[in-house]
This record gives structure tokens, sequence and C-alpha cells, in this order.
């Protein structure tokens, strides 16, 4: 099963991701769009992982984040990779205590990599994926309807838990089921 760990968001978010969305759908270009109901705060990909590996993983993670104090971050501003001539993703950036979001992140690296998962190297960026750019037909539309949403901002969230998901693959898009959650306290 694929699997990763990640901080779900709050309705509310997952429906302004929504409106984002649909501002850009008529923008010009050919785009996979992220379902915004699995849309989620991704902190390690873990891959193809057996069904035998996620109660080490649900543990590990229990004892060495468990005690992780929570805090707030906030969805604010629109970006894209690698830039937004030629992007391939579109995305929300992530505000707010980033400086914890991050250390949290390190922790689960640093978790995996403790139980002999391969190390991920590339640096850490949060962000919530709205879509993956397929083609941009119409550069300057494009461009404009990102210019329009560049300063889209939602509601704050606090981070109470992280969870281990499984990320089933099907023709309709993936279909998420949590398999292990740790409480912040």
């Amino acid at each position: 099963m694929r699997t990763f760990i990640a901080i779900e968001i709050p309705e509310v978010v997952k429906e302004g991701l929504a409106r984002a969305q649909d501002r850009l759908k008529n923008a010009g270009v050919d785009a996979g769009w992220s379902r915004s109901e699995g849309i989620h705060l991704t902190l390690k990909f873990l891959g193809e992982t057996s069904d035998q590996r996620v109660p080490q993983i649900a543990q590990a993670l229990a004892i060495e984040l468990g005690g992780t104090e929570r805090f707030h971050l906030s969805p604010e501003g629109v970006g894209t990779f690698p830039n937004p001539a030629s992007a391939r993703v579109v995305w929300v950036a992530i505000t707010g205590d980033v400086g914890r979001l991050v250390a949290l992140q390190a922790a689960v690296e640093k978790t995996m990599v403790g139980i002999g998962l391969e190390r991920d190297d590339r640096p850490y960026t949060p962000h919530l994926t709205l879509g993956r750019i397929k083609r941009i037909r119409k550069p300057d539309v494009w461009l404009k309807g990102l210019e329009g949403i560049k300063n889209f901002k939602l509601p704050g969230f606090d981070v109470t838990a992280i969870s281990l998901i499984e990320s089933e693959l099907r023709p309709t898009g993936a279909v998420y089921r949590e398999l292990g959650r740790v409480a912040l306290k």
C-alpha cells in the first residue's frame, strides 16, 4: 500500500481551496485538479509500505511525537513549482507558525529514518497542492488568473494531530484512509 504522513486540514479550509481551484479552472490550462476533500499538508511521503510495517510506523510516531505541542497555521498566497510561466504544480502557501511546522516535519523525517526508512533530502516546502498542470494553453490568461488570486487567504487552524494515511490510487482519483493518528498536546 502507498502511505504518507500528513496533517489533516479543516473542512472550511478545503472549501476555500475548492473556490481557489474554481477561479483557476478557466485560466487557460489543462490540469489535474486535486479533489478538495483529499487535500492535506504532507509531512513525509513513505511510498509502498507493507501491512506489517504500519504498526511499527504508527508506534514510532506516537513515541517520538506524542509530546509535541499544538500550533497554528494559515493558508495564504498562491504559488507554483517551478515558476508561474512554466508551472507544473499550483499550490497555496502556509504561513503562521511555520518554524514549528518545519521542526515537526524534521522530527517525522528523523523518526522514520530511525526505523530504517529512506531519508528524503529535498528541502521541505510546506504547501497545499491545488493541482498539477499538464499544459499551459493560454499563458497570458494563466498569468492573469494567478495574479488575480495571489493574495488569497483562508482562515487559520490549529494543528492538533498528525496522521498516517494510505493512498489508494483509482481511475477516479486517490482514496485516502487513515491508518493511525498521533494527537498533539
